[in-house]
């Protein structure tokens, strides 16, 4: 195994529509395309590993409900193992409608949690866990704590996908060696955009890799002695930006398996999540490392292969 996550798996209910209806106006917003794909941020930057050609498996809990069976199908479908992925029966699934606007791309969340039962700390196998050459998380809550203390025990990297700011992160900084963070959780620790001053600051406290995604204005950071500074892909028709980040770290973790220079992951992961972006949700867009590498040598994106992931997830046929 090359990456394990530890991650809430959720059902995405994804639709485009011209403009979000305002409460208490009678205007018909007609749909103009909707997809039903697998959500939830480790749980789509796996899906990412896997597709590019990483060997990746999920640590989690799903309901017993239909929900919990496409989360599940979902996985299978990009070759993300499932064996320690427990199925609470009596439970219903984490589920979110996500909607973005064609003009503005402004997306409106409605979630539901369901009631599925949290992930127990005896489930976190550490014979799994230390088989693997990575572990991603998205928070340092209890089970990350202990899944990241039993990763470092047996020499395995620890990836974070810290979205929005928690001081429980920052206080268990030194169990993580990848700190990757959105600019959402970068402002909620920094008032100017001393990027890499601070992201240093961040590398001094532990992790070899301290970097900020900034959409589309790109990556900037630090890889051990190296400085990122990774422009976004503009010239892409960008349809829906859901699940951006979580594809980004999954593709700079399979870079990282890689073994390449520092500059080329990032510039790597940044072309995976832009190709994602053009098209709808987090997981029908995800290219595969030839699609990817064919992009960065050519500008052009062969869909060959994407769309035919998309009518799969259209059609829910997964």
């Amino acid at each position: 195994m090359d990456v394990v996550g530890v991650g809430y798996p959720v059902q995405d209910m994804l639709v485009r529509i011209e403009q979000i209806p305002k409460a208490r106006v009678h205007v018909l917003s007609k749909i103009l395309s909707s997809s039903w794909q697998g959500g939830g941020m480790v749980s789509t930057g796996l899906a990412a590993a896997s597709v590019l050609g990483a060997r990746a498996g999920i640590i989690g809990v799903v309901g017993g409900d239909l929900y919990g069976k496409a989360c599940i199908n979902d996985f299978k479908m990009n070759g993300v193992d499932t064996s320690h992925l427990y199925v609470d029966e009596e439970g219903t699934t984490n589920y979110t409608i996500v909607l973005t606007e064609t003009y503005t791309k402004e997306r409106c969340f409605v979630a539901n949690d369901g009631s599925k039962r949290n992930l127990k700390a005896e489930e976190l196998d550490e014979a799994y866990i230390s088989q693997a050459k990575y572990l991603l998380v998205t928070e340092m809550d209890e089970i990350s704590i202990k899944a990241a203390i039993i990763a470092r025990a047996n020499g395995v990297k620890v990836v974070i996908d810290a979205d929005l700011y928690e001081k429980r992160t920052m206080d268990n900084i030194e169990l993580i060696d990848v700190f990757i963070c959105s600019e959402e959780f970068y402002q909620g620790m920094f008032e100017d955009e001393d990027y890499i001053g601070h992201c240093r600051e961040i590398q001094a406290m532990g992790p070899e890799v301290a970097l900020v995604t900034l959409g589309d204005k790109g990556c900037r950071g630090v890889y051990k002695d190296t400085v990122i500074d990774q422009k976004a892909f503009t010239e892409i028709d960008v349809v829906d930006t859901n699940g951006a980040g979580d594809v980004f770290h999954g593709a700079f973790i399979y870079g990282m398996l890689q073994g390449w220079e520092p500059e080329y992951i990032a510039r790597f992961a940044s072309a995976v999540s832009a190709i994602k972006c053009t098209r709808q949700g987090g997981r029908a867009g995800i290219p595969d490392a030839e699609t990817t590498r064919k992009f960065l040598e050519t500008g052009v994106i062969d869909y060959t292969e994407i769309d035919k992931r998309v009518d799969i997830y259209k059609k829910g046929l997964f």
